[in-house]
């Protein structure tokens, strides 16, 4: 057994390099030679045939049949797919299931069996025996009560004004977080996804990958620059076929179709329709999200941003070696004790003060924040407006339906929900001094220019 010490305990002592159970199985599904049939007396099969000589397919006698040949039908929960272990089998990775099936088939009929309900059968068998590659993984070893957190934290060099605090407080609940995904069966629902944003090249990418150090089974685990599209099936699945996915292009998405993204990387289920199959399926949300970003003001939307949980990443160390099962283990220890992965209301607070700094710029936002004070306390005596009669009021003539929605959710992003005075959705905006209106129209504010619109409604 080869003896390696990784990196970061190096101080303490080597340690035995063993592969988990979930890479020994990664590795056993591409199998070493060819099977054949082995004769098996017909009366051994539980279900017997009513009449004639040959039994008949069922749930049983498939079981029956697979056993004797030592093959192994399961269902991998992250994958969201059959996995066949066939002895002996040899072909490409490209086409094993659809070749395993095939054998199982031909199998199936050298006993005299019908052959049409094989691969419905299988997928009985297959729900029999669930597994998860990530779980197995994390808990392929227990933790052996190193620390390894304060180690992990380092790995990313944060910018000037960036808390080293508060990376870590992210950096530890998105992996509790992706603990929870993977350990627990039910209950779990993603809170945030960890954004480093940095300079291209310095290796955001790469210290996803480094998260799942085994090469087999981070192929399996971890899906690298996905270009996630919301309202596209197949694209979805492929995300969730994975325990951790990694967002790339982020700013393009956010611009694309921001709404619906921020509504599914936030489910707890998730419900698709596999290609081929007759109806929807259910998911348990088994999959956590990572994004990485170039430019420094990617978010346009200043609603839901306490789903992103940005860290201002200056240097990242990807090749750490850390053991990275044991700091999994560490955490499932954490989570089975009851940890939180999702952050306080102070942290969210913070995250807010983070997240601003990360606004991209606009003309209504731009506007807006410089002829407002959004640091008054008590807004009671200040005009209320709506969000199309604040631009008009601000000399924005004719706002068209998009800049009126981002001036309604940036008011909803500073004040809150709005108020029902006289019928009517409002916010009291604290208007700048020299904004205020005139005292003998304290109502309105006359639009100066060729470009004034009609006469502004008064304002309560």
């Amino acid at each position: 057994m080869k003896i390696t010490p990784t990196l970061n305990d190096a101080q303490r002592r080597p340690v035995v390099a063993q592969q988990p159970t979930a890479v020994e199985l990664a590795r056993q599904s591409r199998g070493e030679g060819p099977v054949g049939p082995r004769k098996i007396d017909t009366r051994s099969f539980p279900d017997q045939p009513p009449h004639g000589n040959m039994p008949p397919l069922t749930v049983n006698n498939l079981r029956h049949v697979l056993s004797l040949h030592g093959i192994t039908v399961r269902y991998n929960v992250i994958k969201k797919e059959m996995e066949i272990l066939l002895p002996g089998h040899q072909g490409t990775v490209d086409n094993a299931l659809n070749v395993t099936e095939a054998k199982i088939v031909s199998l199936v009929a050298a006993h005299g069996m019908p052959t049409t309900h094989v691969n419905a059968f299988l997928l009985v068998l297959a729900d029999e025996r669930p597994f998860n590659p990530a779980a197995d993984w994390i808990r392929s070893k227990p933790w052996d009560g190193f620390d390894r957190l304060p180690v992990f934290y380092e790995t990313i060099q944060v910018k000037d004004g960036y808390p080293t605090w508060f990376r870590d407080v992210l950096m530890r609940k998105w992996l509790l977080s992706a603990t929870a995904a993977a350990i627990l069966p039910t209950g779990f629902k993603t809170r945030g996804v960890l954004v480093l944003q940095g300079d291209q090249g310095i290796g955001k990418t790469s210290w996803l990958k480094s998260l799942v150090p085994d090469p087999v089974l981070a192929d399996s685990l971890v899906k690298l620059d996905h270009s996630f599209d919301g309202g596209n099936k197949d694209n979805l699945l492929t995300a969730i076929r994975h325990w951790l996915c990694e967002l790339g292009e982020l700013g393009s998405t956010f611009r694309r179709d921001v709404e619906r993204v921020k509504g599914i990387l936030t489910n707890d289920i998730d419900k698709v329709r596999q290609p081929y199959a007759r109806q929807d399926s259910t998911y348990p949300r088994r999959t956590v999200f990572m994004a990485s970003v170039n430019d420094d003001t990617f978010l346009v939307d200043g609603t839901g941003n306490r789903r992103w949980w940005t860290v201002r990443a200056a240097a990242i160390n990807f090749v750490h070696g850390i053991d990275m099962q044991q700091l999994f283990a560490q955490m499932a220890v954490d989570v089975e004790a009851g940890a939180q992965w999702w952050l306080s209301a102070e942290e969210e607070d913070y995250l807010d003060t983070v997240n601003s700094q990360h606004m991209a710029s606009s003309v209504v936002r731009d506007l807006v924040l410089a002829r407002i004070d959004p640091d008054v306390n008590d807004r009671s005596g200040h005009p209320a407006f709506t969000p199309t009669e604040l631009l008009r009021f601000l000399e924005f003539a004719h706002p068209n339906n998009a800049q009126v929605r981002e001036c309604g959710n940036l008011l909803r992003e500073l004040f809150g929900e709005p108020k029902r005075i006289r019928g009517i959705n409002k916010w009291r905006v604290p208007l700048l001094k020299a904004d205020e209106p005139d005292e003998d129209m304290p109502n309105r504010k006359p639009q100066i220019g060729p470009s004034a619109g009609p006469p502004k409604r008064q304002f309560d």
